[in-house]
């Protein structure tokens, strides 16, 4: 279970800087419901196997919420240094004089 789970992490980290929300939510449904599945193929009651869903399900939402902001934070970032450069560049030019 605990390979499962750092597995379903690394995959979260890895979309949430991929793909779009709505695509990782059908994907991490899926998921949980596979491995609910899985859990109560294996002998364990209804309850149990609901309950491994929906722990694997909140994990992967975590993940996924957490890489989805680091990104867009990296990416923030980087938006604003590329625009201090230019505007950098751009207040030490000489201007041309005019008239």
């Amino acid at each position: 279970m605990l390979i499962t789970a750092l597995v379903a992490t690394v995959i979260s980290i890895a979309a949430g800087a991929a793909i779009r929300a709505w695509a990782f939510a059908i994907f991490a449904f899926l998921v949980a419901i596979g491995f609910g599945s899985v859990a109560f193929a294996d002998g364990s009651s209804v309850t149990v196997g609901a309950l491994s869903g929906i722990a694997i399900l909140a994990l992967m939402e975590i993940g996924f919420l957490a890489a989805a902001f680091l990104s867009g934070l990296l990416r923030r970032s980087a938006r604003l240094r590329e625009n201090n450069s230019v505007a950098d560049s751009v207040a030490t030019t000489t201007e041309r004089p005019q008239g």
